[in-house]
């Protein structure tokens, strides 16, 4: 019997030919992946820094604007140790769609997501997860992390930080990855800094009679070039202050001012600036990318300060004409700056609970 180049030898000795087999539907290619998340091939990816996975959630919706429902729903959402966004998208061969319009989607998918996914929303449905396939969601972050001093909240703040960086990773999975798929993710990956895109081909080899299937994955679009910008200088924070618009760089100099008159802890990353209160408890984040400061309600709400935080939140809404959620709302920076001495007010009340 033939193979395609694929052998099994079994216990008795026998050379036994696998062939390549196509999945039988979508579904089953979908199931695996969040079974074994390994198949995403992490070793590929980073040979010298494996990357290894949790499953945040199989169809997880996409919001199109703050506050608002999942327009789209993604595959898997994956997240590795550095706490990288990992958007997965599953396709068979045979599905014609694989080969332009699940471009689309993931990009449509990526860029709705780095805005508008609630962090706390993220981290709910990945505990939820977790204790549906019957696992700890703090032990499975720290197994993840390799480090028992990592919580669920500190990981997930981390998340949050990369999803407003726009430091994600897109990955299409499918049995075969044909050429124009794999073509645009090359050209993509060389040209997306800090975000990723990669494909992984993942084949299914059958041994006929024998009840025996073989997985290979494979990752493409790591391309010399895409391999070299890893390894550029990602911008620094003074870069990111001094390329952000005027009202942003008022409102950071404003903050820091607050800061250092009433010895409150700023902290700097990747993606800006967090604020803090008692605690460490982190009251706002001010997003250069996002041109506005998130200021934190829901964690008061988890604290038992309802009333406090619906009192923010109004007084938040009578300072701008934009909407705002009820949760993490984005106060614009313009009328942050323009509403200064509302805004203290508002920090100052914040910053002691």
């Amino acid at each position: 019997m033939s193979s395609d180049g694929m052998f099994h030898i079994d216990e008795s000795g026998r050379l036994l030919a696998m062939r390549l087999a196509p999945y039988e539907a979508e579904e089953v290619l979908q199931e695996l992946l969040a079974t074994h998340p390994d198949l995403l091939a992490g070793g590929q990816m980073t040979p010298g820094d494996p990357r290894r996975w949790l499953l945040i959630r199989r169809e997880a919706g996409v919001p199109d604007r703050d506050g608002g429902g999942g327009r789209w729903s993604l595959d898997h959402l994956f997240v590795d140790q550095d706490g990288i966004p990992t958007l997965v998208e599953v396709k068979r061969a045979s599905d014609s769609r694989i080969r332009r319009e699940v471009v689309g989607q993931m990009l449509d998918y990526a860029a709705n997501g780095v805005l508008y996914w609630p962090v706390p929303n993220l981290q709910a449905l990945f505990e939820q997860t977790q204790r549906e396939s019957g696992h700890d969601p703090q032990d499975m972050v720290a197994q993840l992390c390799g480090d028992d001093t990592v919580t669920v909240e500190t990981f997930f703040a981390k998340v949050g930080d990369n999803l407003r960086a726009g430091k994600i990773r897109m990955v299409f999975v499918a049995d075969a990855i044909p050429d124009d798929l794999r073509r645009i993710v090359e050209f993509l990956n060389e040209q997306m800094n800090p975000a990723e895109v990669l494909a992984v081909e993942v084949k299914q080899y059958v041994a006929e009679g024998h009840g025996l299937r073989t997985l290979a994955p494979a990752v493409y679009g790591r391309t010399a070039a895409a391999s070299a910008k890893s390894s550029i200088a990602q911008p620094s924070l003074r870069e990111l202050r001094d390329k952000a618009d005027e009202d942003v760089r008022a409102l950071w100099t404003l903050l820091e001012q607050w800061a250092d008159k009433e010895g409150r802890l700023l902290t700097n990353t990747a993606a800006g600036v967090i604020v803090s209160g008692r605690n460490d408890l982190r009251i706002a984040q001010l997003y250069p990318k996002n041109r506005a400061l998130c200021i934190n309600l829901d964690p008061l709400r988890g604290r038992g300060r309802e009333e406090l935080a619906e009192s923010c939140l109004a007084t938040l809404r009578t300072l701008t004409n934009k909407p705002l959620t009820s949760a993490y709302p984005f106060f614009p920076a313009h009328d942050a700056v323009a509403k200064w001495d509302d805004i203290v007010k508002l920090l100052d009340r914040l910053a002691t609970v």
